[in-house]
């Protein structure tokens, strides 16, 4: 039995093309996958400086209470750090019957409400827990939605 890569007469060079367009297309299926989890990273990094802004923002805003080394549980409403955080995100903290989920920019991908906790103890700042949903597709066809869940954890603690 012959090897059909080393045969001269050409029926090996349908082969290796085939074996070529084969090879490109797992490249090019693993290169949107890698641009799918690129988009996610970017996206949690976004809204990691945007909370981490906020929580500084609002330890500017009770400074008093942090400079006289006084509890911090006497001058930061927990609450109104929650409330502060969902509007920062863009959504009510009660769900009302007209609540729609927001699509991000160019349809990209879609983010799904947040839980958002806000901590205690020797630090404080919010708990931030979502999923984004992200379209897979493979040349211009929507294959199936990615979805990858995002923790972040924005906290201001005394050094």
């Amino acid at each position: 039995m012959r090897n059909p890569l080393k045969n001269n007469k050409g029926f090996s060079y349908v082969l290796t093309c085939v074996c070529i367009l084969v090879v490109m297309m797992l490249v090019a299926v693993a290169l949107q996958y890698a641009f799918v989890y690129h988009v996610a990273r970017e996206q949690q990094n976004e809204t990691q400086l945007k909370l981490d802004s906020y929580v500084t923002r609002y330890a500017v805003s009770k400074y008093d209470a942090l400079k006289q080394g006084e509890p911090w549980d006497d001058y930061i409403d927990r609450n109104d750090l929650v409330d502060g955080a969902y509007t920062l995100l863009g959504f009510p903290r009660i769900i009302t019957l007209e609540y729609r989920e927001p699509v991000a920019v160019d349809g990209k991908y879609v983010m799904s409400r947040p839980t958002i906790y806000a901590m205690a103890g020797d630090a404080f700042g919010v708990y931030v827990e979502y999923e984004i949903s992200i379209p897979f597709e493979l040349f211009n066809r929507k294959i199936t939605d990615i979805v990858v869940p995002i923790t972040i954890v924005s906290q201001f603690k005394q050094k």
